[in-house]
């Protein structure tokens, strides 16, 4: 049985969640998979006084929002709940726009090499010419089947060859061989799954519409108006 201590704890965070959701609805909802704790601290930093980074485990989050949600069934909570999957977080704005936070985020992307078993996130070749490697090194080469010839006393490929397929997984081959080529293909960061605001969760996409665009569809929508009422004699 958990200790008290434990418990008050957890507690803790229900209500620090809960508060959150009710007083300051205007979230974003990250996902941190390969965040390095620094970066982590650092935007929590930079952040600092303006938005609120709140982590946890889905488990007790989704307890909190069923809680939340018992004492406040209009703020959304029940939505928010449904939306629990995966490493995400959250990050409220507290005394900030959304577009704030996103460009902190953005500031704290790092580069990273490639392991054994991750999904590529985009294509990668490895160009045609001179690697920079000694001939003692060809095996690499030849474990993913790539052509090459000694030039100069160093490794060169014959032709470009994609090493990384955009969601297919890293082979600890093409790993090894990223790594010796000193290739970091990765960026890691922050990134922004979806919004909750004022009790409703939607797409991050939906923050990057411009005031352009939604002045364009409103204008669109009076213009089919107009030739609708035009069609049914009703200029009105």
């Amino acid at each position: 049985m958990p200790s008290a201590e434990k418990l008050a704890k957890k507690q803790k965070y229900f209500d620090k969640l809960v508060d959150l959701c009710v007083n300051t609805p205007n979230a974003l909802i990250i996902c941190a998979d390969f965040v390095a704790s620094t970066q982590m601290q650092d935007i929590r930093m930079e952040l600092r006084g303006k938005a609120q980074v709140l982590m946890g485990k889905n488990t007790m989050i989704r307890k909190a929002l069923e809680m939340g949600h018992l004492a406040h069934p209009d703020a959304g909570m029940d939505v928010l709940r449904s939306n629990i999957r995966g490493n995400i977080g959250f990050i409220f704005a507290t005394n900030c726009q959304l577009d704030d936070i996103r460009e902190v985020l953005t500031k704290h992307v790092r580069d990273s090499a490639a392991k054994s078993g991750q999904v590529a996130k985009a294509n990668l070749s490895l160009p045609a010419g001179p690697t920079g490697m000694d001939p003692s090194q060809t095996a690499f080469f030849q474990a993913l089947n790539i052509g090459t010839k000694i030039v100069k006393g160093q490794i060169e490929l014959v032709s470009e060859f994609p090493i990384l397929k955009q969601g297919e997984r890293v082979s600890p081959s093409s790993a090894i061989l990223l790594a010796k080529l000193g290739i970091r293909p990765f960026q890691y960061g922050m990134e922004v799954e979806q919004v909750f605001q004022d009790g409703s969760v939607f797409p991050a996409a939906v923050l990057d519409i411009s005031d352009d665009v939604l002045i364009q569809k409103f204008m669109c929508g009076i213009a089919n108006m107009a030739a609708f009422s035009r069609e049914l004699g009703i200029p009105t």
